[in-house]
């Protein structure tokens, strides 16, 4: 019974990808709204590959931070996955834009796996979204404030032999100052809108060792016009100190390819 739900699925995922029927059928439903700046459908690829479910690590810190995070296994995957390939690197592993902690909590629980000298600093303002401006069309401000530094310091709780540190603040201008002399390797930047994220990025960088990586959450997404503004920018100046890799699941990552100051956008 089991082989033969397996084939029909697979079946069914051939018959989709045939003459490509379903990205047809979904190019039909536009979500686009009368102040997207970019265009948006629904995406389903039908890639089959899951090694998350071969990581038993991964599926229980996933388990325990989901109820913490807006951001789906896909994503959380790639976290995972990408705090290993800079193992090599050194320096802590910041994270701006926090919400509940989850995926905070995801990349320090990693970090502990890897035996990686690194903290996992978590900046947020607790207080919702910040910095929306003429970037974003979709924000106003305030939005995600359902947190609190007591919530995410509770999750962090769970995970004994972590190492974190919790700033609370908008950053870089409130908190910067006491983590300008940390050195980086993974950047996470979760903020949705253009400004924040920019200006994250602007102080990360000269502190982001060569080969580091800056992962934009919000590039892929509806509504956050001003994070995939910021990203089209960016790869178009790149020249020789970046690349940027775009994913279907929303991702954007930025890979340090030398000491250049960052691009001008």
């Amino acid at each position: 019974m089991r082989d033969a739900v397996i084939r029909g699925g697979k079946a069914s995922v051939l018959w989709l990808r045939e003459r490509r029927r379903l990205e047809r059928l979904l190019a039909r439903i536009p979500v686009d709204g009368d102040r997207s700046r970019h265009s948006h459908r629904l995406l389903a690829p039908t890639a089959t590959l899951s090694p998350w479910y071969d990581d038993e690590g991964f599926l229980a810190t996933y388990e325990a931070v989901a109820d913490h995070t807006l951001v789906d296994i896909y994503r959380c995957w790639d976290l995972w996955s990408a705090l290993a390939q800079v193992a090599a690197v050194s320096g802590d592993v910041l994270e701006v834009g926090v919400w509940r902690g989850g995926t905070g909590a995801l990349l320090a629980e990693r970090s502990r796996w890897l035996g990686l000298d690194a903290t996992v600093v978590l900046a947020d303002t607790f207080r919702g979204v910040v910095g929306a401006g003429s970037e974003d069309p979709w924000y106003r401000g305030g939005e995600h404030s359902d947190t609190s530094v007591a919530l995410v310091e509770d999750l962090l709780g769970r995970f004994p032999g972590i190492s974190t540190l919790v700033a609370e603040g908008m950053f870089p201008d409130d908190t910067g100052d006491a983590l300008a002399d940390r050195s980086l390797r993974l950047v996470h930047i979760d903020v949705d809108v253009y400004d924040s994220a920019k200006a994250t990025l602007e102080w990360a960088w000269p502190r982001l060792g060569v080969g580091g990586l800056v992962i934009f959450d919000d590039y892929g997404f509806y509504e956050c016009e001003g994070v995939a503004t910021l990203g089209a920018e960016l790869m178009a100046a790149a020249g020789t100190a970046l690349r940027g890799i775009t994913s279907l699941n929303g991702h954007l990552t930025l890979v340090k390819l030398s000491d250049e100051p960052l691009p001008t956008c």
